[in-house]
């Protein structure tokens, strides 16, 4: 595994989520200065998303193709442009822009950094994900801090949180000599060695209940860390001075479960590690609406650990079912399940203004069950597959 290459583009990564993450940590303060109904924080959201993750298949399909190794760099001034224009936005409607723009940036960072990834990774790939991984939700739970710091000095400190995504753009400028060469080296050993002698498992209906799976946990994210705030302020009187913790120990934990969670992977077994985090987090996320407020903190942080111990895991579970389109199946994984999560979170703004946070909250929590369900029908590791190929037929793996 090259740290080094790995380190950088988890810092990217870092970076990367948090400038399309600090849009919403700040929600609360925008929902005060813009006089922003429900629904317009779900309409904002949805843009966010959708723009960061529905076109990230496209980005991948091209990376697939061709390769576009500048397009890293490029991301983080995108996305640092992004958010600056949300400093100057005069009303709701100028918010929208912004965030489209920031959210491309994210988008086309992805595909193309997962592949690096990829290419880096050796024969550690579990670690060298999570290690990726877990900048990007460092990132996450960084951005929570963001609306302590713009409450001191306002929305014209945007303009300072834009540091991290011009070090990023530089650092990931300096991969591309090393990627263009990785993406050549790629190319030529498609064109010269043989399909493989292991044929391959089939896997639509594996990859389909994988997306379906990693949609939810994106609702579940997308939807804790956008109205869990807003629901503590107006349920429990938390005032918007102190609910940045809620968004950050939910972030924080979600880090440390993705960090424990790759290596696990790699030890027990993908399908194995993905089953588990669904199924001991359903409850978890279930019983969110209906607790008090002392265990909000302590159930958010269980939801966070065990919910985002896949975020490594299912990248390289679902590279595992297409090895031929690594960078397309992780814009798949990591943003088109989060843009269709981000439509539906739009709806579910609507329901609190037209009910409550409470009941929105309800509606959030609703599809977990069935993802845990669907878990009990995902193929074996395409890992494991190869490695029960030659047993079966009496050969030991090295």
């Amino acid at each position: 595994m090259n740290r080094r290459i790995i380190f950088t583009l988890s810092f990217g990564h870092l970076a990367n989520d948090f400038l399309i993450n600090v849009f919403t940590a700040i929600l609360p303060l925008l929902v005060i200065d813009f006089h922003l109904s429900y629904g317009q924080v779900g309409v904002l959201t949805m843009a966010s998303n959708v723009a960061s993750s529905l076109v990230q298949p496209v980005f991948g399909w091209i990376s697939d193709k061709k390769g576009m190794p500048w397009l890293l760099g490029l991301s983080a001034l995108a996305l640092s442009l992004g958010l600056l224009c949300v400093e100057f936005a005069p009303s709701f409607i100028w918010l929208i822009p912004a965030v489209v723009l920031n959210g491309i940036g994210s988008a086309a960072f992805h595909p193309d950094a997962s592949r690096a990834v990829f290419f880096a990774a050796a024969d550690k790939r579990g670690a060298a994900q999570s290690i990726f991984q877990v900048g990007g939700n460092l990132g996450l739970a960084i951005s929570a801090i963001a609306l302590r710091f713009l409450q001191g000095v306002g929305l014209s400190g945007i303009a300072w949180l834009m540091i991290p995504g011009v070090v990023s753009s530089a650092l990931l400028f300096s991969l591309t000599k090393w990627f263009a060469a990785r993406l050549a080296e790629g190319a030529r050993q498609k064109q010269s060695v043989p399909t493989a002698s292991i044929p391959a498992r089939p896997s639509k209906l594996g990859l389909s209940l994988l997306v379906f799976i990693v949609t939810v946990r994106s609702w579940i994210v997308s939807g804790f860390s956008t109205f869990v705030p807003l629901y503590v302020m107006a349920e429990f009187g938390v005032t918007a001075r102190h609910v940045w913790i809620y968004t950050f120990v939910f972030l924080v934990f979600g880090a440390i479960g993705t960090l424990a969670g790759g290596p696990m992977a790699d030890r027990f077994g993908q399908r194995n590690v993905i089953r588990l985090s669904m199924v001991v987090s359903t409850p978890l996320a279930v019983l969110m609406p209906y607790i008090p407020r002392d265990l909000v903190l302590v159930d958010l942080a269980l939801v966070g650990f065990f919910l985002l111990s896949t975020f490594a895991v299912t990248v390289i579970y679902g590279q595992g079912m297409l090895p031929n389109n690594i960078a397309m199946v992780s814009g798949l994984l990591i943003g088109f399940a989060g843009g269709i999560a981000g439509l539906g979170i739009m709806l579910v703004g609507h329901i609190a203004d037209e009910y409550s946070l409470h009941v929105a909250l309800k509606w959030i929590v609703w599809l977990m069950p069935a993802a845990a369900l669907c878990t009990l029908a995902l193929p074996v590791d395409a890992a494991r597959l190869r490695q029960r190929i030659p047993t079966a037929l009496g050969v030991t793996p090295r």
